[in-house]
C-alpha cells in the first residue's frame, strides 16, 4: 500500500499554499454556487513530489480547486465508494482528501465519476482516474522453499488485473486468491530457483523464489571444466577410433564424442573417466534412490546401441544398455538398481551396486547385435541424482 504522505515537508507546502490562496474567499461558501476548476493529486513517488491532474494512486492526497466548496458533506467515487475527509481542512476554494480504495466496497481502477455533495443538496461532478500501482511481492512465500510439482502461495499487494505470471522466465497457470495472494504450481521439470514475475497494468515486478527439487545432484562431467571428472581426465580404449570434444551443436557448451568405425580387434570399445574418490557420501547406499543421467546424441546413426557403465571401488563394472532410437539430443535417466553386474546389463544375480562406492563412469558403444557401423555418439552432462 502506498503511504498517504511520504514527505511531510512537501505535503505541508502543498496544503499551506492552497489554504493561503483560499483564505480570502470564505465568506458564505455554504450558499454560493459551487464550481470545480481542477482536481490534482500529490505524487510522492517523484523527487520533488509532483501534481497529477485528475488522476492519482490509492492513498494519494487530492486537492480540488474551485469555488463554493464550503460545507461539502460527501465525496463519492463511482457513485459507490464514500471518501472520508476532514471538513476542517476545507475552504471555499479548496477541498482535500486521500484517494480511498477498497475492492470489497467496490473500488476499481480507471476513469470514474467523482461526485461532491454539499449540505444544501447541491451536487458537483468531475472525473478522476484511479491509477493501478505496481504489485508488491513479499519475501514470504508459502512454503518458503516449495518442492517441484507442488503449489506455492505468493503474498503481496495490488494483485488486480493480472495479465501473466512467470516462473524462471516461463509462463505458469495461476489462481488469484485475493488482492494480496495468488497460487501456482512449481513446474515439475524445474531444476533451479527463479524469479516469480507478475505483470499487471501497473507494470511488472519480480522476486526470486528458491525451490526444493526433492533430490541432490552430483555432477560427474559437463566437459566445460565442471564436475568431478573433467574432460582432460577421459580416455578412449579398445576398438574406439577417436574421442574428441566440440561445442558445435551441443546442448550447452562442450560435449564429448566417441567414434567406432567397425574395428573388432578387441571385441569392445569405450571411453572412461579416471577413477578416484567415490562420487557420493558413504550414507548413500540405496540404489533404488540413485539415478544415473547422461545426455546423448547419435546424429543420423539411429539404432546405435550403447552400454553405460558405472564402476565401484571394489572393481565391479555395472552395465545399463540403451538403444538410441531417434535423432537429436536426449537424456537417459536410469536407476542404478537397474544396472547389471560384470559388464552384463541382464545380470541381476549378484545384487545391486552400492552407490556410495561408485568412483568411475564409462560410455561405450555396443559392437554386437546390429549396432550401426560406423557410429558416432555425442555425450554430455553426466550426473547422479539422489532422492532424499
Amino acid at each position: 500500500m502506498r503511504k498517504i504522505i511520504k514527505n511531510s515537508r512537501h505535503f505541508l507546502a502543498f496544503l499551506m499554499v492552497s489554504l493561503v490562496f483560499s483564505s480570502c474567499s470564505n465568506d458564505d461558501g455554504a450558499s454560493a454556487a459551487a464550481n470545480v476548476e481542477g482536481v490534482y493529486s500529490l505524487d510522492n513517488t517523484t523527487s520533488p513530489p509532483t501534481e497529477n491532474k485528475a488522476k492519482g494512486y490509492p492513498g494519494d492526497l487530492v486537492k480540488i480547486e474551485g469555488s463554493g466548496l464550503t460545507n461539502s458533506k460527501t465525496v463519492v467515487f463511482d457513485n459507490l465508494v464514500n471518501v472520508i475527509f476532514n471538513p476542517a481542512m476545507n475552504s471555499d476554494k479548496a477541498l482535500f482528501f486521500n484517494v480511498f480504495f477498497d475492492d470489497k466496497k467496490g473500488s476499481r481502477f480507471g476513469v470514474q465519476e467523482l461526485k461532491i455533495t454539499k449540505g444544501n443538496g447541491e451536487v458537483i461532478v468531475s472525473n478522476f482516474e484511479i491509477l493501478q500501482p505496481k504489485v508488491t511481492i513479499s519475501e514470504k512465500f508459502e512454503p518458503s522453499i516449495p518442492k517441484v510439482g507442488t503449489m506455492v502461495t505468493v503474498n503481496g499487494s495490488w494483485f488486480f488485473n493480472i495479465s501473466s505470471v512467470k516462473f524462471a522466465g516461463a509462463p505458469v497457470t495461476f489462481t488469484r486468491v485475493s488482492s494480496t495472494s495468488l497460487t501456482f504450481i512449481v513446474p515439475a521439470n524445474a531444476t533451479a530457483g527463479g524469479d516469480v514475475e507478475i505483470t499487471t497494468p501497473g507494470g511488472t515486478v519480480k522476486r526470486f523464489l528458491d525451490i526444493d527439487q526433492g533430490f541432490d545432484v552430483v555432477k560427474v562431467a559437463d566437459f566445460d571444466g565442471g564436475g568431478a571428472r573433467t574432460s582432460n581426465n577421459w580416455v578412449k580404449y579398445g576398438d574406439a577410433a577417436t574421442l574428441s570434444y566440440s561445442s558445435v551443436g551441443g546442448t550447452l557448451g562442450n560435449y564429448a564424442q566417441l567414434t567406432w568405425t567397425g574395428s573388432t580387434a578387441n571385441g569392445y570399445n569405450g571411453s572412461q573417466s579416471d577413477g578416484g574418490s567415490p562420487f557420493m557420501a558413504a550414507t548413500v547406499t540405496d540404489a533404488t534412490k540413485v539415478f544415473y543421467l547422461i545426455d546423448v546424441n547419435c546424429g543420423t546413426a539411429v539404432g546405435t546401441k550403447i552400454d553405460l557403465l558405472i564402476v565401484d571401488n571394489d572393481g565391479g563394472n555395472w552395465a545399463y544398455s540403451y538403444t538410441i532410437a531417434t535423432t537429436g539430443w536426449q537424456t537417459i535417466e536410469a536407476k542404478t538398481s537397474t544396472f547389471g553386474a560384470n559388464y552384463n546389463s541382464s545380470n541381476f544375480t549378484q545384487g545391486t551396486v552400492n552407490p556410495s562406492k561408485i568412483n568411475q563412469v564409462k560410455m561405450t558403444i555396443n559392437q554386437n547385435g546390429g549396432t550401426v557401423n560406423p557410429s558416432v555418439v555425442k555425450f554430455d552432462n553426466i550426473k547422479f541424482k539422489i532422492l532424499r
